[in-house]
């Protein structure tokens, strides 16, 4: 029987989590097949499981020493009436490269997140908090909601300051300069009166007026000699 994986989708396959029965299913293999290219990462899986156990847990609400995850769980457990050695707990690879480690409880399972570089564990889910006892107190409960109505004031009705619209962007330093003498000169007087002004004086820049034409001297008309004049010489006056 030909399988649809190959040997590198099958172990990628299992250590991202899934179990050999459902890869043998999706390769249309046996079991027994898959279970040769499985062994080395069930192994890897259930190493960095146990590397994790060792490494301490970061906690958000809790303060102190660095406690190893094993330590902190195992305390829990043996609380709740589970064994610590006969907990189950396993690991798989997530696509971010960190990993997933999970441990069986009585009533489903609590989930941490595990970086082998950084050499750190958190929990990843309500169960794995309350398993290492990183659950936030009254008082931090209080402290964080008074910090949410300060950062977001209209979830619980109060008012929000309207913030200044962006200026548009210069395109030249003499665009730079008009708008800067525009805003000085908002201070002083009414916007209309900035904006009149600055179309006038741009239109008599585009617009040359001629001076206005001097009045043209009027030609004195000759006189003409009456009849007395020219009968009998002289002026009739």
């Amino acid at each position: 029987m030909e399988s649809s994986l190959t040997p590198r989708d099958i172990q990628t396959r299992i250590r991202r989590g899934e179990s050999v029965e459902e890869v043998a299913e999706a390769a249309g293999i046996t079991v027994e097949r898959v279970q040769g290219f499985a062994v080395p990462v069930i192994a890897e899986r259930e190493w960095m499981a146990q590397s994790a156990r060792a490494t301490s847990v970061r906690r958000k609400h809790v303060g102190g020493p660095a406690v190893a995850l094993a330590e902190l769980a195992d305390t829990a457990l043996a609380e709740r009436g589970i064994a610590p050695e006969n907990a189950q707990w396993d690991a798989w690879r997530r696509e971010d490269g960190r990993w997933t480690v999970q441990v069986d409880l009585q009533d489903g399972a609590a989930s941490f997140l595990y970086d082998p570089k950084s050499r750190y564990v958190i929990a990843d889910d309500d169960a794995a908090r309350g398993l290492v006892g990183d659950l936030a107190t009254q008082d931090q409960h209080d402290m964080a909601l008074a910090d949410l109505v300060t950062d977001a004031p209209e979830a619980f009705g109060g008012a929000i300051a309207e913030e200044p619209d962006h200026a548009p962007l210069v395109r030249s330093i003499k665009e730079a300069r008009d708008r800067r003498a525009l805003e000085q000169a908002v201070f002083e007087e009414p916007v209309e009166e900035v904006v009149e002004d600055l179309e006038d004086q741009a239109l008599e820049e585009r617009i040359a007026v001629p001076d206005t034409p001097k009045p043209r001297k009027k030609h004195s008309r000759r006189s003409v000699p009456s009849w007395d004049e020219i009968m009998f010489g002289g002026s009739s006056d």
